[in-house]
């Protein structure tokens, strides 16, 4: 369950930059760029965090 919460989560930020970058249209400025990379910066974490080494 895990692993498909980082992988939504990573896909909602890279969605969520599209607009930004001029493919479609959503807020813009700042607070669309800091959420945007915010979301995606927690999604590749879990995504590391989950497909990294395994802890025993």
């Amino acid at each position: 369950m895990a692993k498909l919460t980082a992988w939504i989560v990573t896909i909602l930020g890279v969605l969520l930059l599209l607009p930004l970058l001029g493919v479609g249209s959503a807020t813009e400025g700042v607070i669309g760029w800091l959420l945007a990379i915010g979301v995606l910066v927690v999604g590749i974490g879990k995504l590391t965090r989950n497909y990294g080494k395994r802890r025993r």
